[in-house]
């Protein structure tokens, strides 16, 4: 007859496999929501960025209105010690969209160390202070895209740094590699997908990974916006190309091709910056494509003369199914300061027509005195 005790052993033997998988598990949940990002951490209000669960697109999800508003705006170059005042002019205009992005060109770090060698003349690092974040949260900037060719101005330390001091702002960074960032609002919920031409970024060249993570978006949000930067860059790159756009000997991509291509995955508007002029707007398929907001604002020792100070800011409005409803451009133009101010000229809305005319014929937007997109 076998021991009596071994059965109880047995059972002992089980109940701490048990004990000992359950901990684990709640080990390794813990350790992947710190590496996500805890989302309630960053809550501001009942506005947070959200890993997604669901699969299905929640378009019967209960909204607290019927249509939503995103703002874009272009290149926002960071400085140290910025004017307190540099965003006070157009505010009014930044605070009206219920979700406002831009796009951070440069990083937010006090590591020293950058890509530009001591004695360098045409190489660029731009660095700002937490304070530039905290003027950016004081002007209603939700979202800062960093899929730019100044993310790595100053290695990954510069990149982490930049991250974390975005995140302790209470803005919310996008555009981090092969990343679709959520934000829920107001009972919508936006994927937004920031792209560029390097190897830290999603690359614009990765067709598959791209169409992949558009599709994804598409399934957990309302709207799916994709901000790209590229492009040559100057004065005379305010035009958009056919096939691949070379700059210093770079491919700044092929900006007409991916933006159909982005639409065409489930893209509900695709906006981009980079060449620091406006460019051109086309209707894609009922879908807006503006190729450059151009400048916006620099705390930096950045030239914005010229063609280069006509600045704007795009307001859309979409229905619940991702339908551009209205769409509207508020002309700018930035000071010998590098603040942004409301110009009287309204000389974005006359760049924007006539470039979105002669780059786009029939499918090139049209503005109205007052800067409305006329929508057929």
């Amino acid at each position: 007859m076998p021991p009596t005790h071994k059965p109880i052993s047995h059972i002992v033997w089980i109940l701490l496999a048990i004990t000992l998988g359950v901990c684990l598990s709640y080990l390794g949940l813990k350790g992947i929501r710190h590496a996500l990002g805890d989302a309630s951490s960053q809550q501001d209000e009942a506005f947070v960025a959200q890993i997604p669960t669901p699969k299905i697109k929640p378009v019967t999800a209960k909204s607290s209105q019927d249509y939503f508003s995103i703002g874009f705006v272009g290149d926002i170059m960071p400085g140290v010690h910025a004017y307190d005042n540099i965003f006070s002019d157009v505010s009014f205009y930044t605070k009206k969209p219920d979700l406002m992005l831009a796009n951070l060109e440069g990083v937010i770090t006090s590591h020293i160390y950058s890509k530009c060698k001591v004695d360098s003349e045409n190489c660029f690092a731009f660095n700002g202070d937490p304070k530039f974040l905290r003027l950016l949260k004081e002007a209603s900037f939700d979202v800062l895209n960093l899929a730019n060719n100044h993310f790595n101005d100053f290695g990954e330390v510069g990149q982490n740094d930049t991250v974390a001091e975005i995140l302790k702002a209470k803005i919310i960074p996008s555009g981090l590699k092969n990343k679709v960032t959520y934000v829920t609002k107001n009972g919508f919920t936006v994927g937004i997908i920031g792209v560029s031409n390097y190897w830290y970024t999603t690359n614009m060249e990765s067709t598959k990974t791209i169409d992949k993570i558009i599709r994804e978006a598409d399934q957990n949000a309302h709207l799916v916006v994709v901000y790209f930067h590229a492009g040559g860059e100057g004065v005379e790159y305010d035009r958009v190309p056919y096939g691949i756009e070379w700059y210093l000997g770079e491919n700044r991509g092929d900006l007409r091709t991916f933006s159909k291509s982005a639409i065409d995955s489930g893209a509900d508007i695709v906006v981009g910056s980079g060449p620091h002029v406006l460019r051109g707007m086309e209707i894609y398929k009922n879908k807006l494509i503006a190729y450059s907001l151009g400048n916006f604002a620099s705390a930096n020792s950045v030239s914005t003369l010229g063609a280069l100070k006509i600045s704007a800011l795009l307001e859309t409005t979409f229905d619940k199914d991702g339908n551009l409803s209205s769409g509207k451009i508020y002309p700018f133009e930035i000071d010998w300061q590098g603040s942004p101010n409301p110009d009287p000229k309204l000389t974005a809305i006359e760049n924007i027509n006539r470039l979105s005319q002669e780059d786009f014929g029939d499918n090139g937007i049209k503005l109205s005195e007052s800067g409305e997109i006329i929508l057929k």
